[in-house]
């Protein structure tokens, strides 16, 4: 028998067994009806069906079977059923449970019809394997995407929050320290140091989410000089580790066009990466360097080699927390490097690394002038601004985390 004119002929059985093993999925299940539970299961079926009956050459099956078909009949079908059962509070796993629960449901009615004397059909066994498969790696990617954005949507939500009450704390502070007694005013001076780490990180948590909603993280250049900014940003790191050494060398002309706060964070966050891993003690060395229409800043400092499996991702958010060589006594969040890359990018600049075992450079190249660009230059794509059929995520939930 030809295994797309079984399922045809059998679907309401498919469809029954389907129902049965979504209904075990509690608490997720729990109060949906059967219509809800079985609402998708004859989609899938149907474009399973199509895509079995339709004409594929050994090229096209060799492709699909790796994953790179060129008809991806079964994209929209994933799509939906992830977006579904989102709404419907499936996890993950319960929403992976559904597909082998349709593979085993299928393929056992269709072997013991095979063992009545109807036939079997491999090539098509394998065809639905493939075809269920590529609706399940849709199912799987949609269902990342939008608890993603989810995540990071709470996150806008939260920092944009917290920035009321975080700057309550400081200004009260700041005026306790102004009429209070010498204790009252050191207990004071504490509370403002906390309150300000706090804020740094609740910024560093907003520019993160700025950055994976898709807005990107907004600049306002205007016309200014890199070396007194250098000067100044080492300045004020080196109060807070005077332990440290620090220092500042240039060459060529450094003025141009950027914006002033951005690039302190910027190198702020570099050189706070150098004293956090470099040799303890060691120089860090702060390199400006005009150079025709382009300017670049090289942040050196001495210690350990960064291994090279972690040097192809280090920009990326929190990469040396996950790899385990995070401080253990670091309140960083792990975003600096991520950061200053977003904001060399927002310039139209380039960011780069390189690591020896006597030294490190982490390298910033700055167009000499650099334009503003709209927060909503870089849109998500198309298809994940409006996840989960309707309200899961909200696209223009970025903006809150202006």
């Amino acid at each position: 028998m030809i295994l797309s004119e079984f399922i045809r002929q059998n679907h309401l059985a498919i469809v029954n067994e389907w129902e049965s093993f979504a209904g075990s999925l509690l608490p997720a299940a729990g109060g949906m009806g059967a219509v809800r539970l079985r609402d998708h299961a004859e989609d899938i079926l149907a474009a399973i069906v199509l895509d079995l009956e339709a004409p594929q050459g050994a090229a096209e099956q060799r492709a699909k079977s790796k994953g790179h078909g060129q008809e991806h009949r079964m994209e929209a079908v994933g799509k939906a059923h992830a977006a579904l059962r989102i709404e419907d509070g499936f996890k993950l796993g319960q929403l992976v449970g559904e597909y082998r629960a349709l593979r085993a449901s299928v393929l056992h009615l269709f072997e013991r019809a095979a063992g009545k004397g109807d036939g079997c059909d491999l090539q098509q066994i394998t065809r639905f394997n493939e075809a269920l498969d590529e609706a399940l790696v849709e199912a799987t990617n949609r269902y990342m995407v939008v608890m993603n954005r989810t995540s990071d949507q709470f996150l806008a939500v939260l920092g944009h929050d917290l920035r009321n009450p975080l700057g309550a704390i400081m200004m009260s502070a700041e005026v306790i320290s102004r009429h209070a007694s010498a204790e009252d005013a050191k207990a004071a001076a504490l509370i403002l140091t906390s309150a300000g780490r706090m804020n740094r990180m609740v910024n560093d948590l907003l520019d993160l989410t700025r950055t994976r909603l898709g807005s990107g993280i907004p600049i306002a250049p205007s016309p200014m000089d890199l070396g007194p900014l250098c000067r100044d940003t080492l300045a004020e790191l080196q109060a807070f580790h005077p332990e440290s050494r620090l220092q500042f060398s240039s060459t060529g002309d450094l003025k141009g066009t950027w914006d002033l706060d951005r690039l302190a964070q910027v190198l702020s966050n570099l050189v706070g990466n150098a004293l956090q891993h470099g040799q303890r003690n060691g120089l860090i060395e702060v390199i400006g360097k005009g150079e025709g229409d382009e300017i670049l800043i090289e942040v050196q400092n001495q210690g350990n080699q960064i291994p090279p499996a972690l040097l192809a991702n280090i920009f990326e958010p929190m990469v040396r927390k996950a790899n385990g060589s995070e401080d253990k006594g670091s309140t960083s969040l792990g975003l600096g490097l991520h950061i200053a890359r977003e904001i060399v990018l927002a310039h139209g600049g380039t960011v780069h690394v390189e690591s020896t075992p006597a030294r490190t450079t982490f390298g910033v190249r700055l167009p000499r002038h650099s334009t503003a660009v709209s927060p909503g230059a870089k849109p998500v794509k198309e298809t994940d601004q409006h996840d989960a059929e309707g309200g899961i995520v909200v696209a223009d939930l970025a903006a809150t985390a202006n």
